[in-house]
């Protein structure tokens, strides 16, 4: 309503922002109709603020950022260290892709590792437990899998990305040119994600599942079987 929110009213949306697992957090972004939003109580006014709009994909009101080396402070846990997240994907300010890398001579499940731990010591919490794909990758080969809990995260759920011909696709930055740019990144989250209610976890699509979901909206565009 062209006031800015004080603290106390960003502090309620952050509050708002902040869920029990990835998954909760994915049931929220699906929104009502695609559109997911916060509520915030301004004297007898509710306003009601969008936060994600699942069909503003590259345009709309999506805005996209990258962040790196976001410092997690421990707590007063002693066993705790502070950790340094390497580089995170923002849509619309909510951390949705986390990338974990290591160097050429590190194997890529030593990254993978370290979500691991970060997940043990409770790091993806407040605005990060919007998190919903983990990205690992030593820069020769790069994985991904849906955002879990610890204990329900596997080595062996990791997937490689492969192109149209069914190419691998290993090298970091050609993974991140085919799958982390804008729209891929926000489609992957938004359109390439399914919800498992019964296991209360995220599943994302593999790669020859949106090859061939883009195959039929392309045939469909030019009205081709």
């Amino acid at each position: 309503k062209g006031s800015p929110l004080s603290e106390s009213e960003f502090e309620q949306v952050k509050n708002q922002l902040t869920f029990a697992s990835f998954y909760k957090a994915g049931r929220w972004l699906v929104g009502e109709n695609g559109k997911a939003h916060v509520q915030v109580q301004r004297g007898n006014d509710v306003l009601q603020l969008l936060v994600f709009n699942r069909a503003h994909v590259n345009g709309g009101s999506s805005v996209y950022q990258v962040i790196h080396q976001y410092q997690s402070f421990r707590s007063d846990d002693k066993d705790e260290k502070d950790r340094r997240f390497d580089v995170t994907l923002l849509i619309n300010g909510l951390p949705l892709i986390h990338i974990e890398l290591k160097k050429k001579d590190v194997p890529y499940r030593e990254a993978f590792n370290q979500i691991l731990s970060y997940a043990k010591e409770g790091k993806f919490t407040g605005l990060f437990s919007c998190v919903q794909m983990f990205v690992v990758s030593n820069v020769t080969e790069t994985k991904y899998l849906a955002a879990a809990r610890f204990d329900e995260m596997n080595f062996k759920f990791l997937s490689g990305w492969v192109d149209e011909k069914n190419q691998p696709v290993a090298n970091l930055f050609d993974f991140a040119k085919s799958v982390l740019k804008i729209p891929a990144a926000h489609e992957m989250i938004s359109q390439y994600s399914v919800l498992d209610q019964d296991k209360q976890r995220i599943i994302l699509l593999r790669p020859y599942q949106i090859h061939a979901i883009e195959a039929v909206r392309s045939a469909s565009r030019i009205g081709k079987s």
